[in-house]
C-alpha cells in the first residue's frame, strides 16, 4: 500500500476534475464551449479571416511535423521545463497570447487569465482592445508577469500614453503587432454579428477605466469605440515607427506578426529585443502561411540577434515541442487559453495550461529529452522527409510537375540519330547469317534511346580500292557480361516491331561491291545498328552460334582480301 501511494502518478485535483467531465484536451474544451456559450461569442473566438483557411492552415502544418524521439538519453532526475526571456525566468515556455474584450467569454475576463498565468509562472500579453483597463489589471493581479500587446496609432501621443500608463504599472515588455494595417474581414462577423454587452468595452479608450459606470454612456462607448480603433490604425507606418517607439522607452520591444525573412532582418538591424512569428491566428490575412512553416527560415536569419517566439496554431503539447526544437524560445496560445475561459473561468484556464504543460513533459520525456536546451532541429522533421531523407529541390519540383523520382540513369531521352543512310541489299547481305532482320534509322531522326548498349566502333583507314593494298587494323574487343536493361521499370517506346534489342558490332563496308561483315575500307561507318530478334523466332541454337559466326566472318574476310 505503502509502494503504491510512493510511485502512484501526483495529478492535480482541476485536472482530476476535467478528466471527470470528459474533459482531456484543448479539443475536448473547444466542444464544450460551442455547446454552451452564445453563438456569436463562438463565433467571435473561433472565426478567421475570410474563408478561414489560414486558421485550417495552421493545424495542417503542424499535423505534417513528424517527432523523431532519441532513445537511451540517460535524462535522470535532471528535467525542467524553465526559460528565461528577456533575463526573466518562466516556469515552462508557453504563454498567453493577448485576445480583446476577454469579457465576452466569462465576467473575470483577462483578471482570471491574468491570475491562472500567475499561478503557472508564465507570461501573460494584455490587448490594448481588452475589456479590462492596464490600471485595474495591475491592481487586480499585482504579481502577474504582464506584457503589454499595442498599436502604433496615427495620434502618437495616445500611442505614449499607452506606454506611460503600461510603464507605470510594471509591464516588462511591449508586444508592437505590426500586421495590422487594416482590420481584418471576417465572414463570420457579417453573417452573425458580434453585439457588445453594455458592460464590455475597450476600458483602455474610456475615460475612467472601465465603461460599466453610467449606462448611457457606455452603450455609448461599447457601439463606437471598435470603429474608433480602426480608424486609428495606421497602414503608413514605416519601420522608422519602430525606432520611434524604442526612443521613447525603456521596456523591450517585440515585433509581433513576421512572416517573411526579410521583414525578420529588418527588425533586427532596427534593433528589437525580440520577434513573434505569428499571422495572428488567421484573423488578419487569408492563405496567409501558417507561422509554423517560416519559423525556420526566421530563426536560421536572425536567431542569433533577437529573441524568436511563435504564436498561432499552438493547441497540444506535441505543437510546442515542434516549435521550441526548431528554434523558438516560447510559444503563445488564443484561442486554447480563450476556450478554457469561457467553459470555467480562472479554474478552466489553468486546466488548459495543465493539459499543455503535461502534454509537453510526456512529449519532450519520450524524445529524449529533459530540459529545452536538449531540443534541436533533429528532432522535427517533415512528413516528406520520412520518405525522402535527402530530397533535392530540383527533384521535389519535378515531383509537383507529374514526374518520376526515379534517377537520370533510369530515365528515357531524346537524342538525335547518327546511324548513317546505306543500301538496303548492303544490310541485308550484311546481316544475312546472323541475324533475320536488320534495322537501320536514316540520319538525324529523333528517335527514343532505352538501355542500348552501345556497339565498339574500330576506325578504319582509308585506302585504294583494291583490298590488296589496304591495311586494316582490327582491335579485339573482349565481350563482357552486361547486366540485361531494367525493361520492367521502364517500358520500351520504339517505333520498331517489339523484341529483342542487341547493339551490332560489325562494321558494314563496301568492298569491290560486295558487303562482307568487315575488314576493308568503307565510304563511311555505322555506329550504332540494332538488331531486332523476334521472340518467338528465337532459338538457343542462334544464340550460341551468334558470336562464334561473327568470328568467323572476320576471318574469312581477312582470307578474302589476302587472296
Amino acid at each position: 500500500m505503502l509502494l503504491d501511494q510512493f510511485f502512484r502518478t501526483k495529478r492535480s485535483p482541476a485536472l482530476t476534475e476535467s478528466l471527470r467531465c470528459g474533459l482531456a484536451s484543448v479539443a475536448d474544451y473547444e466542444r464544450r464551449m460551442c455547446e454552451t456559450a452564445d453563438s456569436s461569442v463562438v463565433d467571435y473566438c473561433r472565426g478567421g479571416a475570410a474563408s478561414e483557411r489560414t486558421v485550417t492552415h495552421n493545424r495542417a502544418a503542424f499535423d505534417r511535423l513528424i517527432i523523431r524521439p532519441r532513445c537511451l538519453q540517460r535524462i535522470g532526475g535532471s528535467r525542467s521545463l524553465e526559460v528565461t526571456s528577456f533575463g526573466i525566468s518562466y516556469r515552462m515556455p508557453i504563454g498567453i497570447a493577448p485576445v480583446a474584450l476577454q469579457c465576452l467569454a466569462h465576467p473575470e475576463g483577462e483578471k482570471a487569465m491574468a491570475r491562472a498565468a500567475r499561478t503557472f509562472g508564465v507570461p501573460f500579453v494584455l490587448s490594448v482592445l481588452s475589456s479590462v483597463s492596464i490600471e485595474e489589471l495591475a491592481e487586480a493581479v499585482p504579481r502577474a508577469p504582464k506584457w503589454f500587446q499595442l498599436y502604433i496609432f496615427k495620434d502618437r501621443e495616445l500611442t505614449e500614453c499607452l506606454v506611460r500608463r503600461a510603464e507605470k504599472a510594471r509591464f516588462r515588455a511591449l508586444v508592437v503587432c505590426v500586421d495590422t494595417p487594416a482590420p481584418g474581414l471576417s465572414r463570420t462577423e457579417r453573417r452573425n454579428p458580434l453585439t457588445l454587452p453594455a458592460k464590455v468595452t475597450c476600458a483602455n479608450f474610456v475615460p475612467n477605466g472601465n465603461g460599466a459606470s453610467g449606462s448611457g454612456k457606455a452603450k455609448s462607448c461599447s457601439a463606437s469605440v471598435l470603429d474608433y480603433v480602426r480608424s486609428q490604425l495606421d497602414p503608413s507606418l514605416g519601420w522608422d515607427a519602430i525606432r520611434w517607439l524604442m526612443s521613447i522607452t525603456s521596456l523591450p520591444v517585440i515585433v509581433k506578426g513576421i512572416l517573411n525573412r526579410a521583414d525578420a532582418l529588418i527588425a533586427a538591424d532596427v534593433g528589437v529585443h525580440g520577434l513573434i512569428v505569428s499571422n495572428s491566428g488567421g484573423r488578419q490575412l487569408d492563405y496567409a502561411p501558417a507561422a509554423i512553416e517560416v519559423l525556420p527560415e526566421i530563426v536560421n536569419a536572425v536567431g542569433s540577434r533577437v529573441e524568436v517566439m511563435l504564436d498561432s496554431g499552438v493547441s497540444q503539447g506535441t505543437d510546442a515541442f515542434k516549435a521550441l526544437a526548431i528554434g523558438a524560445r516560447m510559444v503563445f496560445v488564443g484561442r486554447a487559453a480563450v476556450y478554457g475561459l469561457a467553459v470555467n473561468g480562472q479554474r478552466g484556464v489553468e486546466e488548459v495550461l495543465d493539459i499543455l504543460k503535461t502534454e509537453l513533459e510526456s512529449t519532450m520525456l519520450n524524445a529524449g529529452c529533459g530540459t529545452l536546451a536538449d531540443l534541436t532541429p533533429q528532432h522535427v522533421c517533415h512528413e516528406v522527409q520520412l520518405y525522402h531523407p535527402s530530397p533535392v529541390p530540383d527533384q521535389l519540383r519535378r515531383s509537383w510537375r507529374g514526374e518520376s523520382f526515379r534517377s537520370d540513369r533510369y530515365r528515357t531521352r531524346d537524342r538525335q540519330s547518327t546511324t548513317e543512310t546505306f543500301d538496303e541489299e548492303l544490310v541485308q547481305d550484311a546481316g544475312r547469317d546472323s541475324v533475320e532482320c536488320v534495322a537501320t534509322r536514316a540520319e538525324n531522326v529523333p528517335e527514343r534511346v532505352t538501355f542500348q548498349q552501345r556497339s565498339v566502333d574500330t576506325p578504319i583507314n582509308d585506302g585504294p580500292a583494291g583490298c590488296p593494298d589496304a591495311k586494316h587494323f582490327l582491335t579485339k574487343v573482349t565481350p563482357t557480361a552486361v547486366a540485361p536493361p531494367p525493361y520492367r521499370n521502364v517500358p520500351l517506346q520504339l517505333s520498331v516491331p517489339r523484341g529483342i534489342f542487341r547493339s551490332n558490332t560489325n562494321n558494314l563496308s563496301k568492298c569491290n561491291g560486295n558487303a562482307i561483315a568487315t575488314g576493308c575500307p568503307s565510304e563511311g561507318n555505322v555506329k550504332t545498328v540494332r538488331t531486332v530478334i523476334n521472340r518467338k523466332d528465337f532459338s538457343s541454337r542462334r544464340v550460341k552460334s551468334h558470336s562464334m559466326h561473327n568470328l568467323t566472318g572476320v576471318e574469312s574476310g581477312d582470307r578474302n582480301c589476302s587472296n
